[in-house]
């Protein structure tokens, strides 16, 4: 997909490609304008039709922008389905590594996103929005509860609370990224940040012993031991 979700040059098109650049205009719209200020008129005015030849492919607005959303999880989730081999913690690290790939190609699809988060309420999409990333979340804890059945995950280990802890490390990359400041949380902290998560959920090899200052496992029981943040300060007793 075009980072930019820009149409391509304005000529005749068939009606699966008209509809695909309608939503590709929508999107690049959407990340320019949010979802308010893209109205039908500037759909069209960027497609290259009348605002009433949009009515041969969609029924109204809202169903563009819902065509435009499902095609905007597709594209953020891509790297997501190309699975690589290995066992089900090792395929983890690595998409969920990808993520990163996503801002370091001039991708808008980050500005998308957000301004689909911000939608008015009466536009309804927020709600959508949600569920699809509800149905991601249970994606990553499918995986872990894989992990678990292989014996790379410790079975203490909650897998919802595991996801919910990735997919929150993917989100504070895309604000970082949407407030300018990816020089101090860049790439290097966020994968610095993956290693800590997949690391304290990892079981331990046959005959090793966990280490003293190793974290306690999401879902798991504390132990007497303070887990050792991911600056690697150890914080002192006070």
């Amino acid at each position: 997909m075009n980072p930019h979700f820009a149409p391509g040059p304005r000529r005749r098109l068939n009606r699966d490609a008209r509809r695909e650049q309608i939503v590709r205009a929508t999107l690049d719209l959407i990340a320019e304008h949010g979802v308010r200020g893209t109205t039908l008129s500037r759909i069209a005015d960027r497609v290259g039709v009348t605002t009433p030849a949009l009515y041969a492919h969609f029924r109204n607005r809202r169903e563009i922008l819902l065509a435009s959303l499902d095609v905007l999880m597709e594209h953020r989730t891509s790297l997501h389905r190309e699975v690589p081999n290995g066992n089900a913690l090792d395929r983890l690290r690595t998409i969920e590594g990808r993520h990163s790939q996503l801002l370091g190609r001039d991708d808008r699809s980050v500005l998308a996103l957000f301004e689909f988060i911000a939608a008015p309420p009466e536009e309804g999409l927020r709600e959508t929005l949600g569920q699809k990333h509800l149905v991601l979340i249970h994606q990553i804890a499918d995986l872990i509860r894989q992990a678990k059945q292989e014996g790379s995950v410790r079975p203490e280990v909650d897998p919802l609370q595991t996801a919910w802890m990735l997919v929150s490390r993917a989100w504070t990359e895309d604000i970082a990224h949407l407030m300018g400041i990816s020089h101090e949380w860049n790439e290097t902290r966020s994968l610095r940040m993956l290693d800590f998560i997949l690391d304290s959920i990892a079981a331990m090899p046959p005959g090793e012993k966990a280490r003293p200052d190793a974290a306690t496992p999401p879902g798991g029981k504390a132990g007497p031991d303070t887990a050792t943040p991911p600056g690697g300060c150890q914080p002192s007793a006070g």
